[in-house]
């Protein structure tokens, strides 16, 4: 990161950044071009790694390009807000967020138990409550749930 000023590293932090945001971009490569979705995900810490959890249909472009390559990156960013300038300095105007960025390998989620956690924990996330839910096994078999471990988090802070 060229701004080392604004470059977060400390883990504890890049998870509370994680914990105030509702949507990551999954970017990968789908025959050499560039290829991103936004989509709501749950995650778990282990350690210093990223787990993110993600669900989807079990056809469809994403879930091709993945099963071809499953390296991925993504992006989220939260608190985001206007920094105002003026009619002399209109430099001076900004936006003021906070973001993370990672890599990592999808792995599909075949086991309904890891499933289910899976789908918890995007509940969890996404609605805010920490109520477990059991989940129907034909929902289970039609619903692609895969995760990403992410090692190499960093986050940015632009004030």
């Amino acid at each position: 990161m060229r701004r080392k000023d604004r470059e977060i590293t400390d883990t504890t932090t890049i998870f509370e950044i994680i914990a105030r945001c509702a949507v990551v971009h999954l970017a990968m490569v789908d025959e050499g071009k560039p290829y991103t979705v936004a989509m709501n995900f749950g995650y778990e810490r282990d350690g210093d790694a990223l787990i993110l959890y993600l669900h989807s249909a079990c056809d469809g472009r994403k879930i091709a390009i993945l099963r071809k390559n499953p390296a991925v990156f993504f992006q989220m960013d939260c608190g985001g807000e206007a920094i105002a300038g003026t009619a002399e300095n209109p430099c001076a105007y900004g936006w003021r967020y906070d973001s993370v960025t990672g890599s990592g390998i999808v792995e599909f989620l075949e086991d309904e138990q890891q499933k289910t956690n899976a789908l918890n924990r995007l509940l969890a996330h996404v609605a805010g409550t920490e109520a477990v839910f059991s989940f129907p096994p034909a929902a289970l078999a039609k619903t692609c749930v895969f995760r990403i471990r992410s090692v190499d988090m960093i986050g940015k802070r632009c004030q």
